[in-house]
This record gives C-alpha cells, structure tokens and sequence, in this order.
C-alpha cells in the first residue's frame, strides 16, 4: 500500500488543472459505480461540464491519442445508441420511448467526452489506479455486508429452533461481560463461535432456493458485473507486475483481494454471476496457458478450485444446487422457471418484426399478451421485461439493433487480439458483460450503463497509454 501511496501524488502533480479536474472526476466515477448511480451521474454531467471547460480553454477540439481502431471502437458505442434513438420514430409508446432514449444517454456521452479531449496524460498508471479505487470501494463495501448480515444472522437466526439452548448457556456464562459492554449486540457476537455464524450465514441465509435476507441489497446481476470486471482488471494488474520485484507485496494484496470478490459472488447468490466467474475464469487460464505457458500454474489454480468446490458442496449443498439450477433449467426448457418463459414469450413476437423490432418501448402489450398466454399473470401485472438484453434490443430494433450491439461487443475484442500488444483488459471485460447481459436487460438502467460505457471507454485507451516505468511495457 506504501507503493500506492507514493505513486498518487506524482500522479497529480504532472497534470495540468483541466486535467487534474477531469482526472478527479474519473476517480469519482470509479468510487460511485459501485456505490450510487445517482453520484455517478452527477459526475457524468461534470465531466462534459470540464469538456467543455476544457475545450474552451486549450482552443483545440479532438483527441489526436486515438489511433483508428479505438476511433471506430468508440463510434460503434454511439451507432448502437443512434439505431436504440431512431427506434423512436415508429414506437406506438413515444412518452416512454423518449425517456428510454434519455437514460441511454452515457452511452453516446462517454464515447463524445474521450473522442474530444485529448488523453495524452493518462499514462498506465492513472488507468491503474482506476481499477484499485473501484476495487478498494467493493472491497469495503463487501466487508460492511458481512458485519451486516453477521449481526442479522445472529438477531434472527441463532436464537431459534435448536441453538436455544447452547444460546441461552453461552448467555449465562457471559451474562456480566455482556452487561458491562456498550453494546450488546457485539457481547452476543463475542459469545457465540464464529464457525456457528459462518454455517448459519452460508447454509440458512444465503444459499437457500428462496433466500429471505438478501446479503446485499443491490441488485445482484448488476453487482456481479462490477465485481467481475474489477477482478477482470486486478487479473490484469497481476499479469503485469508478476516479475516486478518492488511490487511483490502488492501482488499479494491483488490476489487476496480476488478471492474477497470471488466470494462476494458466491454469497450474492447471483446465478448469472456465478456463470459468468466460470467464462472469466475459463479466459483467465486461456491466457495463462496460451500466452503466459504456465502449465504449472494453472494445475495448482485447477487443484485448488476443485478443492474449494468440493469443500462447498460437502459443506452447503444448497449452493450447489442453486448454481447449477439455471443450466438445468435451461437445458430442460422448464416452464416453471420464470426466466425461461420471459425468454419464450419475447422471442415469440420478435418473430412477428424480425427485421426492425417494434421500436422504443413499443413491445410491452404484445409481450404482456404473450405472458398472460403462457399463464403468467404475474410477470404481465409486475411489468417484467424479457431480462434477456440481446433479446430486448432485437425486440426494440430487431435484427438492425441486436448486429449494432453485436458489433459494438465483439469488434473491439477481435481488435484487441490483432493489436502488437494484446489489449487483455478489454477482451476480459467483453468476456463479463456479454455474459451478464444474456441474463438481464442491464441497458435498461443507468447502473448498468454508467459502468459499461465508463469503463468501456478507458479500457480502449489502455494499450495507447504511455508506460511509466518498465514493468508498464
């Protein structure tokens, strides 16, 4: 950490002010995400606010750091949201679509904001400190929940049912301690061994089919994408800086901090998340191997894994059964799985407008009409969307929209793999978010494309950011 915080300053002190300010807002980006669409957006609109600032001040528009690809990279984020905009036009729901298109908006934002300013200044290692702060925020946040759900878990599930009895001996062993303390609470924790809390909060809390207590509160596909891209990102970091005998410390902070996230997704309860640790983890040895050749490596990482998983379905059979749920329900087609229908039923009228969809928001009665057919009354009542985004775009653009995200997904990744230097953060990101929007329409809220169009755009600048020092090469 001391390597850290000796790097941040000299970071700051190079840049001049405007890019001091635009810098700062990054950062602040990077911070919010995780934390609050709401701030991020606030910082969003600061952001162009200093563009123009910018502009303005150093009378020079463009950004002559792009080389082509990451030109054309960028232009194909504003193409999608363009055919998304002109969808509009033929939607029987123009109010809706109008607001639908507006919230899209950081889609096109992000993209004008690096496209005009020029970002000669960020070097690799401003990039890097990016993916820390947001790995620092999850970090803490993932450990404010487990004090949390801690302190639930003892409130309402190890005073029941058969713990009774050894609560209520521990109680009287402890009674005066507890009574002197400030808070009781943390008595009754102190009291009770961990590892009793830990199996409560694992098996009971966390991993039963219908969990009554969330750990936490944010929606967890969502959670999941930003807990995959940063680890995405601190693979990345750890990639760089293996041989780098001054960062030998920091290495072993990245990866602990790995496996913190890993098992933030696993105790989420995300089933998409998990699918999508599985893509990542499956790419991250495909590098290893491929680029890296290390064999050795990725046998302990295997054997390891493999340990861990069986430890966990020994330990909590619940988990494995609720990660392997969806590609069972999904193979057998299971009407009784909600999403399984939510998909059914939207490709079922997309069939009926193929080519250009129905438009903006144009497709809710037809698909609540489908959802009544196939006897979901309560996903027509609730207003559920197909959560499927590959499915909503062909819905709202048909065939047009879904080659535009196609193509704004994937070029950049093939790109990527043709570049001298192989851009990995990108193709690991494209790995994460084209695996978490199969599982939800994640363009349809502004958590979901604040972080996409952020951290799409910074990552296309990561093979043309200047190196710092030699281990950045």
């Amino acid at each position: 950490m001391s390597i850290l915080a000796a790097n941040v300053k000299p970071l700051f002190k190079e840049l001049q002010w405007h890019q001091a300010s635009e810098y700062t807002l990054l950062a602040l980006l990077a911070v919010s995400l995780p934390l609050s669409w709401r701030i991020a957006l606030w910082c969003l609109i600061l952001l162009c606010a200093n563009t123009l600032v910018r502009i303005f001040v150093t009378r020079h528009v463009g950004n002559p750091a792009l080389d082509r690809p990451t030109r054309i990279c960028l232009s194909l984020m504003m193409l999608f949201y363009l055919v998304y905009a002109l969808s509009g036009i033929y939607s029987n729901n123009p109010h809706e679509a109008l607001s639908t298109i507006s919230t899209m908006l950081p889609l096109i934002l992000f993209p004008l904001v690096f496209l005009l300013t020029d970002t000669h200044y960020l070097t690799r290692r401003h990039l890097s400190l990016l993916t820390y702060l947001m790995a620092a925020t999850l970090t803490v946040r993932f450990i404010i929940m487990l004090i949390r759900s801690a302190f639930h878990t003892i409130d309402t599930q190890l005073f029941s049912s058969t713990t009774d009895l050894i609560t209520a001996l521990l109680t009287q062993l402890v009674t005066p301690a507890i009574q002197t303390m400030p808070f009781p609470e943390l008595g009754r924790m102190i009291a009770i061994p961990p590892f009793r809390v830990a199996a409560h909060l694992f098996d009971n809390t966390m991993f039963d089919s219908r969990p009554t207590y969330l750990f936490d509160p944010l929606h967890h596909n969502y959670l999941a994408l930003y807990i995959l891209t940063t680890i995405a990102l601190l693979y990345t970091e750890l990639t760089r800086h293996w041989h780098t005998p001054r960062w030998h410390r920091l290495r072993w902070f990245i990866i602990l901090d790995i496996a913190l996230l890993s098992a933030y997704i696993l105790l989420s309860g995300s089933r998409s998340g998990m699918v999508a640790w599985v893509l990542l983890f499956i790419a991250c040895l495909a590098h290893l191997a491929i680029a890296r050749h290390q064999w050795r490596t990725i046998g302990i990482i295997l054997a390891i894994v493999a340990l861990l998983i069986g430890v966990t379905y020994w330990a909590s059979p619940k988990t494995y059964s609720r990660v392997t749920s969806t590609a069972r329900d999904l193979h057998r087609g299971d009407e009784s799985d909600l999403r399984q229908t939510l998909w059914r039923s939207g490709l079922e009228i997309a069939k009926e407008r193929p080519l250009f969809g129905y438009g903006c928001d144009g497709y809710w009665e037809a698909l609540f009409q489908q959802y009544r057919s196939h006897d979901h009354l309560g996903a027509s009542i609730s207003g559920l969307s197909t959560h499927n985004q590959y499915l909503e775009t062909t819905l709202v653009a048909g065939l047009v929209g879904l080659s535009a995200m196609l193509a704004m997904i994937l070029i950049p990744a093939l790109l990527s793999l043709r570049r001298p230097h192989r851009n990995l953060p990108m193709i690991l990101f494209t790995v994460v978010y084209a695996a978490c929007i199969f599982f939800e329409a994640t363009f349809g809220r502004q958590m979901g494309l604040l972080f996409i169009g952020f951290w799409y755009c910074l990552i296309l600048l990561y093979p043309l950011s200047p190196s710092s020092h030699p281990a950045d090469a």
